[in-house]
């Protein structure tokens, strides 16, 4: 039982930090409630082991984002839409800063994202604005 333990916390903590590669400001009880995680037990999990989420963000903040830590980005006007992306290991990504341009004048900015990604978020947003978009 104490490896089924082990493994759970062990994977969850591994989870944490891919999601955070992707969106710095994800909180690791979201990453729990996610895998079925409790938050104490996953707390004294890395007391035990070392672990630090502090730590954690310092080294992403070092490895993935060049040393500077990223914003919490704010909507700008009452018609702006943040997507969140569904959180994937850093190797299945493919595009990297992506801009598009709908005709409405709206522009998506995308700092990592699969192909698929890109063309699902298009194919729903011509189905829910009929607006065509330029790449």
């Amino acid at each position: 039982m104490t490896d089924l333990k082990e493994n759970r916390f062990g994977s969850t903590w591994k989870r944490f930090l891919e999601v955070l590669k992707v969106d710095y400001h994800c909180s690791l009880a979201d990453v729990c409630r996610e895998r079925h995680t409790t938050f104490g037990g996953m707390s004294s999990w890395m007391s035990r082991h070392g672990y630090s989420v502090k730590q954690a963000r310092e080294d992403v903040v070092l490895d993935y984002y060049g040393g500077v830590e990223p914003s919490l980005q704010r909507a700008s006007s009452p018609g702006f839409t943040q997507i969140s992306p569904s959180m994937l290991p850093e190797e299945e990504f493919g595009l990297a800063g992506v801009t598009i341009t709908f005709n409405s004048g709206s522009t998506v900015s995308i700092k990592r994202a699969t192909p698929g990604g890109v063309i699902k978020m298009l194919r729903d947003y011509e189905r829910k604005e009929g607006d065509l978009c330029i790449l």
